[in-house]
This record gives structure tokens, C-alpha cells and sequence, in this order.
């Protein structure tokens, strides 16, 4: 019976974990079509920094209203879950724009990830 109920838990927080994933990926891949569409353009970092700050918009907060809603199951207070999440969004937009300013001069594009 114990079991039943941690492979039953277990599957709970896998199907989490994938909704949460899965909102990653879509932002973060949302993102890279945005990066390799400006290193296609020869954007200035300075532009693509502007353009990064808004760019995927439908991603961003399917990704952060997730990230909240999972903060909040572990019992986090809404203004920690959203400090959280926004934390979050600007490490992926930071690596982003990181990549952007190593990749802008030789014309390198990301990979979307699978």
C-alpha cells in the first residue's frame, strides 16, 4: 500500500516537474528564436538587450504564472513566488543576452533545445 502511494506521489511531482519544464523550454526556446533572428540582423548588444526585455511575451507569462503557481504549492507566500519567478525569467534572459554578445560578431545561432 505505502507503495502504490509513493509511486502515485511520485508521478504527482514528475507531471509537475513537466509542466514546469515544459514552460521553460517553450520560453527559452522562444528566446533563442529571438537571439538568432537579431545575430541574423547584426543587432547592436545594446538593441538586443531592449528586444530581449519583451520579447515572447505569450512564453513569459505562461512560464512565470507556473513558476508562481508551483512556489505556492510548496508554500511560499505570492510575493516570494513572484520574486522567485522573476528571478528565474532573468537568468534565462541574461544567458540569452550573454550568448547574444559572444555569438553577434561570428554570426553563431542557438540551438532550440529538443
Amino acid at each position: 500500500m505505502i507503495t502504490i502511494i509513493a509511486t502515485a506521489l511520485l508521478s504527482m511531482a514528475a507531471m509537475k516537474g513537466d509542466a514546469v519544464d515544459n514552460a521553460r523550454k517553450a520560453f527559452n526556446n522562444c528566446m533563442i528564436e529571438v537571439h538568432n533572428i537579431a545575430v541574423s540582423e547584426k543587432l547592436t548588444p545594446t538593441a538586443f538587450i531592449k528586444t530581449s526585455d519583451t520579447a515572447c511575451p505569450t512564453e513569459r507569462a505562461a512560464y512565470k504564472a507556473i513558476l508562481v503557481k508551483a512556489e505556492r504549492s510548496y508554500g511560499s507566500s505570492l510575493a516570494d513566488a513572484e520574486k522567485f519567478a522573476a528571478e528565474e525569467i532573468q537568468m534565462l534572459v541574461d544567458s540569452v543576452v550573454t550568448s547574444f554578445n559572444e555569438n553577434v560578431e561570428g554570426g553563431s545561432k542557438l540551438t532550440p533545445e529538443k
